[in-house]
C-alpha cells in the first residue's frame, strides 16, 4: 500500500488550527440556539476535532468498495456508510431545506456584501485564492450578522464541502447565511453523497494501480475522516488502542479526538503495525459491530431512535424530528450532492438499524435532475406507521437472504480479483457525475471473501418464515412501511 499511498491526496482531511477554534468557541457562545434550531451545532463542534489519518485503513478499506452498489463488500456480507453515520458521527442534518435554496431579498443583501468582500480579498492575493488566514483577518472580531455568515463560510469551505484547494468557496456563502438565521440545511445528503462519488473514484484508482502501475494520482476532497472512524466503530481490530472519556455536551467524535500538539508525544495511541488487507479478507460477522452507536457511552445522550424498548409510531406532522431523521435513514432514496447525485441503498444493509435483512428488491429509478432527486428524497412520509427496533436488538437474517447470499459463491473473488466488474450488478448505483442505470436482475447477490461464515448459519434458521422480497413491488426498499410490515411478518433470529 506504500506505492499506492503515495498516489492519493485527501484535500478533504483539514485540521482546525487554534484561531479557527477559538472563533468557533466565541461563534457557539453567541448563536448556540440558532446553531441548534439550523441543526449544525454538533457538526461545527466535531470539526474542531482532529485525527491522525491513517491511509493504510482508507485505501484498505476502499478496496473492498463496490461503487454499483455503494457498500463494502466483506466476506460475509455487506455493510456501508448511511445517512444515520454521518448523522451520529459529524453531527449534520438529514432534514431541512435542500443546499441550493434561494434566498430572500435581505439574504441577497449580506451575500452581495460578502461576496464584494470575497473579491477584495482576491485581487490582493498572490495566489488568487481567498484563503483562511485572509478570510479570518477580514471578519473576524467584526460583530453581527456578518461575521457569524462569514464564519460559517469559512466553516463550510473547510469542513463540510472542501475542494481541492484550502480556500473560502463563493459558492457556499449563501448557505451559510441561511444558516446563519437559523434555516435547517439537510447537509448529511450532500457529504454523504461526495464521500460515495470519492469512494469510487479511488476504488477505480487502486483497480488501475493494481494492474498496471499507473503513474497517475487521484485527488480526493471528500471528507474520508468519517470512513476512517466509521471503520474505527465498526471493526475492533484496526481501531486505536485507546479511546478519549467523553466530557458533557461533546460530539461522539470527540472520542477519537487527537490533537496535533499530543500526537508527537503519544505516537503509540495508533494500533500496532497490522495488515488492513489481511485483518478484513478474514474478518467474520462476530468482529464487525453493526450498532456501535446502540452501546453505552458515558455522557453521550442516545438519540430518541434508539429506545429501551421497540415502538412503532404513527408518521405524521407532530412526530419527532429524531423519529423522522430515522426514517430518511432506511429510505432507499437518490442523494443530491454538490457535483453528483448517488443511489442509497439501506435496504442492502437493513442490520445496521437493527431490522430485519432481507434480500435487497429490485429498484428502478430515473436518472433525475437534483431538483427532482431531492424531491423524492424530501417525499413525505405521512400516513405509515414506523417501527423502531429497541437498542439492544441483534442482526438478523432471513433464510431467504442466506440462501440469496449462499447462491454469490460463483462471485466471492470480487473483494479480491478488484477487478471482475461482471460479479457487482445486482442493483445500479451512483456514478461520480451521473448515475448509471440498468435492468439487473436483483435475483444474483454480490457477495466476497474467500469463505462462508459460520456466523451466517447462527443467525439463519431453518424455521425461519420466508419473506422473499422479489415479490414487494414497491421500489422504495426497507421503506418505513415495508419495515413495519416485515416485523409484523417475521420473528426476529
Amino acid at each position: 500500500l506504500k506505492a499506492l499511498s503515495l498516489s492519493v491526496s485527501f484535500h478533504g482531511w483539514r485540521e482546525a488550527n487554534s484561531p479557527f477554534k477559538s472563533w468557533a468557541i466565541k461563534m457557539s457562545s453567541l448563536h448556540r440556539p440558532t446553531w441548534r434550531k439550523a441543526g449544525i451545532f454538533e457538526a461545527v463542534m466535531a470539526s474542531t476535532k482532529g485525527l491522525n489519518r491513517d491511509t493504510d485503513l482508507l485505501l484498505g478499506i476502499a478496496e473492498r468498495w463496490c461503487p454499483d452498489t455503494n457498500t463494502f463488500l466483506f466476506p460475509w456480507g455487506e455493510a456501508t456508510i448511511t445517512l444515520e453515520d454521518v448523522m451520529v458521527l459529524l453531527g449534520f442534518s438529514v432534514l431541512g431545506s435542500p443546499y441550493f435554496t434561494p434566498l430572500d431579498s435581505s439574504g441577497e443583501e449580506i451575500l452581495r456584501t460578502l461576496e464584494e468582500e470575497w473579491v477584495k480579498i482576491r485581487k490582493g492575493s498572490s495566489a488568487h485564492l481567498v484563503t483562511k488566514l485572509q478570510w479570518m483577518g477580514r471578519f473576524m472580531g467584526t460583530w453581527g450578522e456578518l461575521e457569524h455568515a462569514a464564519f460559517l463560510g469559512l466553516w463550510l469551505s473547510y469542513f463540510v464541502f472542501p475542494t481541492r484547494y484550502c480556500h473560502v468557496d463563493k459558492a457556499v456563502l449563501s448557505i451559510a447565511i441561511h444558516l446563519s438565521r437559523g434555516t435547517r440545511i439537510a447537509l448529511a445528503p450532500p457529504v454523504l453523497a461526495h464521500l460515495y462519488a470519492d469512494l469510487s473514484l479511488l476504488k477505480e484508482h487502486i483497480r488501475g494501480f493494481k494492474t498496471v502501475m499507473l503513474n497517475e494520482k487521484v485527488e480526493l476532497s471528500a471528507l474520508f475522516k468519517l470512513v476512517q472512524v466509521w471503520t474505527w466503530e465498526r471493526f475492533r481490530e484496526l481501531r486505536p488502542n485507546n479511546t478519549n472519556p467523553l466530557r458533557q455536551g461533546e460530539p461522539r467524535l470527540a472520542l477519537w479526538d487527537e490533537p496535533i500538539q499530543k500526537r508527537a508525544k503519544r505516537p503509540v495511541r495508533m494500533r500496532t503495525k497490522r495488515n488492513v488487507r489481511e485483518i478484513l479478507a478474514n474478518s467474520k460477522m462476530e468482529s464487525f459491530e453493526w450498532r456501535p452507536y446502540t452501546k453505552a457511552v458515558r455522557n453521550w445522550e442516545f438519540p430518541k431512535f434508539y429506545p429501551e424498548k421497540a415502538k412503532s409510531v404513527p408518521v405524521g406532522p407532530d412526530l419527532d424530528e429524531d423519529f423522522i431523521s430515522f426514517a430518511r435513514c432506511i429510505k432507499v432514496s437518490e442523494l443530491v450532492g454538490k457535483d453528483s447525485v448517488e443511489c442509497y441503498f439501506p435496504n442492502r444493509v437493513a442490520s445496521q438499524f437493527g431490522l430485519l435483512q432481507d434480500v435487497p428488491c429490485p429498484v428502478n429509478q430515473s436518472n433525475l435532475f437534483k431538483e427532482a432527486a431531492w424531491d423524492e428524497y424530501n417525499k413525505p412520509i405521512d400516513g405509515l406507521t414506523l417501527f423502531v427496533p429497541f437498542r439492544s436488538s441483534v442482526s438478523s437474517f432471513t433464510s431467504v437472504y442466506c440462501v440469496w447470499w449462499r447462491k454469490g459463491k460463483r462471485a466471492v473473488e470480487l473483494a479480491e480479483s478488484l477487478g471482475d466488474d461482471g460479479t457487482s450488478k445486482p442493483v445500479p448505483s451512483g456514478s461520480k457525475k451521473n448515475i448509471r442505470r440498468g435492468d439487473d436482475d436483483a435475483s444474483e447477490p454480490v457477495a466476497s471473501g474467500s469463505k462462508k461464515r459460520k456466523s451466517m448459519k447462527r443467525v439463519c434458521k431453518e424455521d425461519e418464515k420466508q419473506v422473499p422480497s422479489e415479490k414487494h413491488e414497491e421500489d422504495d426498499g426497507l421503506s418505513v412501511g415495508q419495515a413495519m410490515r416485515m416485523r409484523k411478518k417475521n420473528t426476529d433470529v
